[in-house]
């Protein structure tokens, strides 16, 4: 009866290693596959019920407003879709508790809930003990092995289920499929393999794989990968039209230090936060209140920049170039950027008016992700729902092609931007600004964002534009940038801006940065 109790028992601290444990005392015949059934099914059934009643009895106690999450829950308040939700949160990692819970505070009916937490229950109980007594059969004689095995098995099993268990996400999906024809939605892996090639071919011509680190030479390797965002904005004027003020702000920071702060230096709602090293997007959000302050300070352990909200609704990417022996830059490429948004018919609610959008249905997660709280409001007739306002194209952002923008007076300006930089040869300048006849005529702008080496001229990303002319236009850069990074290179460099091992950091981070700030607000 030990092994009963032990199993009982730790179900209520982490069920799933309670299960694992349950495989390997039945594989080493100190349990029957029933005890262990038996043990499994009446400490999750209990605590399930257990969760129920903690909401039931946050309701009693009127504790219901600091419960972060009811928000959400009160969203799918209906009966289907919250018992779609109970169902679906028995396999998927972290959501068990908060929906258990918020089921009691809204009442959802005690019996619907007994019933289906039994059938849950014991339908995941069985199947957990039966595939898994069979796969660690073959680790019998390396049973530490299979132990960590079967642990990851369920896991990958509750990772897949949860990408296909959520009812927008299951929608998503009947369209996701059609990314893979439209090359502007493929992921930057597969797009740019044939870029690695062209790298290679360039660094043999060259005899070094670094020239890139070179093109801008007082930021950490050239901005190719693991520059800061403060390195490029630090040196912009701060009472200059164009800039926008913005300050850095280190990870360790208080809340009530970071609002001094503010408030010393005159900062006022809305305001832009992201991270000091972030890229695609990643951690962008425009912050309203306090409360939403707190929250990304809280919940983030990189350094922040703060920038000011621009009051400019357009926005643009220009591509400079300047090779360091012409005084002139030049514009390579502009693309002007379109916040996607959806009007309200007073019929349909949000999510459904996303999949009625040809364009948008096909990126639907994107939007459902960044929309999760509202999917199932219905808009008024006419009212405009924005699906995007981050100005980066795998945040759902649509490019378009500004090449007739470019004129002297725009190039003049840009150029005397980006001389503000010492030796700021090759990157993309993010900018707002008020229309398109201020801004040929390069006044009423206000830069966002620079981006270094690693930029990559946007307008490849256009609808209208094929594979093809996107590789020409990437071949074209990498070339350029070769050129300016050689260029440099060849005069007396006094002080190293190549730093290794902070590129190889910072490419690692990339594929384990944190899944909660991937989407922009």
């Amino acid at each position: 009866m030990l092994y009963f109790y032990s199993i009982f028992i730790g179900t209520f601290i982490l069920e799933d290693i309670a299960i694992a444990s349950s495989i390997i005392l039945i594989n080493q015949g100190k349990i029957s596959f029933a005890e262990a059934f038996l043990a499994c099914f009446l400490g999750i059934s209990i605590g399930d019920l257990g969760l129920y009643f903690i909401g039931f009895i946050i309701l009693k106690f009127n504790l219901e407003k600091k419960v972060k999450f009811l928000k959400k829950l009160k969203n799918m308040n209906t009966k289907n879709l919250m018992t779609f939700s109970i169902i679906v949160s028995r396999i998927i990692p972290g959501t068990r508790m908060p929906t258990y819970i918020g089921a009691g505070i809204l009442k959802y009916p005690i019996l619907n809930f007994i019933i289906i937490t039994l059938i849950t229950v014991n339908s995941w109980t069985i199947i957990a003990l039966i595939s898994g007594k069979e796969l660690f059969k073959t680790f019998t004689n390396h049973w530490f092995i299979g132990f960590i095995i079967i642990v990851l098995f369920f896991h990958t099993i509750k990772f897949i289920i949860q990408k296909i268990s959520s009812y927008w996400e299951l929608k998503s999906l009947l369209y996701s499929w059609r990314k893979f024809l439209y090359f502007e939605f493929w992921p930057s892996f597969i797009l740019y393999i044939p870029s690695f090639f062209i790298y290679i071919f360039l660094s043999l011509k060259y005899k070094s794989i670094l020239i890139p680190f070179y093109a801008n030479k007082n930021i950490i390797n050239g901005g190719l990968i693991g520059e800061s965002k403060w390195d490029f904005l630090k040196y912009l004027d701060s009472d200059d039209s164009s800039t926008l003020k913005c300050i850095k702000l280190n990870k360790s920071k208080s809340l009530s230090h970071v609002c001094k702060l503010l408030s010393d230096n005159k900062f006022y709602y809305p305001l832009v936060l992201k991270p000091d090293f972030g890229q695609r997007g990643f951690g962008v959000r425009i912050i309203q209140n306090e409360e939403e302050l707190n929250n990304y300070i809280l919940t983030s352990d990189f350094d922040i920049v703060v920038q000011k909200f621009s009051a400019y609704e357009n926005e643009a990417d220009i591509f400079y170039i300047r090779y360091p022996a012409e005084k002139m830059g030049m514009i390579f490429s502009i693309t002007n950027k379109v916040f996607p948004f959806i009007i309200g018919d007073g019929n349909k609610n949000i999510g459904n008016l996303i999949l009625s959008d040809k364009r948008a249905r096909i990126i639907s997660s994107i939007y459902f992700s960044r929309l999760k709280d509202k999917l199932n409001e219905i808009p008024c007739q006419g009212e405009k729902i924005y699906l995007s306002k981050c100005g980066n194209h795998c945040q759902g952002t649509i490019f378009q092609n500004g090449t007739h923008l470019i004129t002297e007076k725009l190039t003049l300006e840009i150029d005397r931007i980006s001389k503000q930089i010492p030796e700021f040869y090759f990157g993309r300048i993010d900018l707002k600004y008020k229309n398109q006849e201020s801004l040929k005529e390069g006044r009423d702008l206000e830069i966002v964002e620079i981006n270094g080496a690693g930029a990559e001229a946007a307008h490849i990303w256009v609808n209208n534009k094929t594979l093809v002319n996107a590789y020409k236009t990437l071949f074209t850069q990498w070339k350029i940038l070769f050129e300016i990074g050689h260029a440099v290179h060849s005069t007396s460099i006094k002080k190293s801006n190549v730093n290794l091992k902070l590129f190889i950091v910072s490419f690692v981070k990339y594929f384990f940065r944190d899944k909660n700030f991937t989407i922009s607000s």
